[in-house]
């Protein structure tokens, strides 16, 4: 049953279409026979032209295969940024230390130096006569030291520092004979009162052991003059003698026995002088020796500090390079501390491209990523771009003025040429170019409709 109406529809279709060609046919044979008609039976008559519907059918293909391409095609999403050619060791700016005198210019702009070479000199006479003072007092101070250092050793010379200077050195050595023999002599009378008292002391012992053995003989004399006096054998002068001989020695004894404590306290006393004197003076010259070295240390920065002010006075390129952007032009001149005096653009170093990228694109930008570079001197359309790669991307945003807020991005270069005119041209630092990061992808319809939804989003939260 179903495959006989489907056998019946397939029928009268195919009656419908034989129709139809035979209408077509017949109009187009009949077409010619219109050439005797009149205008208007002749339009009518004619069969239809096939070009709208060919018009209509490309319109169609043609927006049928747009939506396909959107549908099916990627497109790059670009970060841009502004920029420009940098020498990727950077370009030196010369300045000098401190204010000064220009006393001579030795290059001019376009110059190749060479490192260490001398760019601009400036007036060194106040720094070599501080440098030169400082030199002095150092070199003095060592010899103050050396003084001491022989004085308290008690030498009577001592050897000088092959930088010293002789006169001051002659001078250093008279003072330390001077010195040594003063100190000498107040130890040599401290040391004589010594040995006077200990004389003094062992004489006092020796008297008193003398009396120690002569008054017991006195006393015994004293006795027997008394015994004879009681058998009337003496006269009682003759006892008195005897008994006053033994009481003035007796007293005798007793004073030397009290001068014994004052010689052994006069003793004490002289030798803790003695000892007093000695300690105080290597005490006091040790001090002194002290306050010297650390003088003399610094002394010694203040040699260096002035010979590098000295120095710095002669100002040299760090780097091999190009001099550029000379500001002095006067012998004469008075520069001042930080003055940008010329550059040095790095001669046969590599160039990369410093680029400022906006808050908005740099979240999406990272290391590695592939970049499109346009240089402004040479139109892309032209002589074409110069493709290279994120290097880095600072962690902290730079202002600038009428700009904003901007990330500082370091981008290299696969090549520092560009053809132009059959001939590769050198592209040289402080060129402006344009960089196009590409920052992933995205399908062409988005990108189409990508206002439209942004508008219905933002349309359907407002109040």
């Amino acid at each position: 049953m179903a495959f006989g109406a489907l056998s019946r529809h397939w029928t009268v279709w195919k009656a419908a279409w034989q129709a139809e060609q035979g209408h077509t046919l017949g109009a187009i044979s009949g077409g010619r026979a219109t050439e005797f008609l009149p205008a208007v039976l002749e339009i009518q008559q004619a069969p239809p032209s096939p070009i709208g519907r060919a018009i209509l059918w490309t319109i169609m293909a043609v927006f049928g295969s747009g939506v396909l391409w959107a549908t099916l095609g990627w497109i790059d999403i670009v970060a841009t940024a502004q920029g420009k050619i940098i020498p990727s060791g950077y370009s030196k700016v010369i300045q000098p230390y401190e204010a000064g005198v220009i006393t001579a210019i030795h290059v001019q702009d376009g110059q190749i130096v060479k490192r260490g070479e001398v760019l601009i000199e400036l007036d060194s006479t106040q720094n070599r006569a501080d440098q030169h003072q400082a030199t002095n007092e150092y070199q003095a101070a060592k010899i103050d030291a050396a003084r001491l250092r022989a004085l308290i050793a008690g030498q009577s010379t001592f050897k000088a520092p092959a930088d010293g200077d002789p006169q001051h050195v002659l001078l250093q050595r008279q003072l330390l004979r001077d010195q040594l023999a003063e100190y000498q002599a107040r130890v040599g009378a401290s040391q004589h009162l010594i040995d006077q008292r200990k004389a003094a002391l062992e004489q006092t012992v020796e008297n008193i052991q003398r009396l120690e053995a002569t008054v017991p003989m006195e006393a015994e004399r004293a006795d027997a003059f008394k015994k004879l006096l009681d058998h009337d054998a003496a006269t009682k002068l003759d006892f008195l003698q005897a008994e006053q001989q033994r009481i003035d020695k007796t007293q005798e004894l007793a004073g030397q026995r009290k001068k014994l404590h004052q010689d052994q306290a006069a003793l004490s006393e002289a030798d803790t002088n003695y000892r007093a004197l000695i300690s105080e003076f290597q005490q006091t010259k040790q001090a002194e020796l002290s306050l010297l070295e650390t003088k003399v240390s610094s002394l010694v920065q203040d040699v260096t500090k002035a010979g590098q002010k000295a120095d710095l006075q002669r100002l040299t390129t760090p780097i091999d390079g190009v001099v550029q952007q000379v500001a002095v032009h006067t012998v004469g001149g008075v520069v001042t501390p930080a003055q940008d005096l010329l550059i040095i653009v790095p001669q046969d170093h590599p160039v990369e491209v410093v680029a400022q990228v906006e808050n908005k694109d740099v979240g999406f930008v990272q290391n590695g990523q592939i970049v499109e570079i346009k240089v402004e001197t040479f139109p892309f359309t032209l002589y074409g771009t110069i493709p290279g790669k994120v290097l880095s991307v600072s962690d902290d945003a730079a202002p600038i003025e009428k700009v904003g807020l901007v990330y500082p991005t370091r981008v290299s270069m696969d090549r520092a040429t560009i053809q132009v005119e059959g001939r590769q041209v050198h592209l040289s630092p402080g060129m402006a170019v344009t960089v196009e990061i590409k920052t992933g992808q995205r399908r062409v319809i988005e990108y189409l409709l990508s206002p439209l939804l942004k508008s219905v989003k933002e349309s359907l939260r407002e109040r």
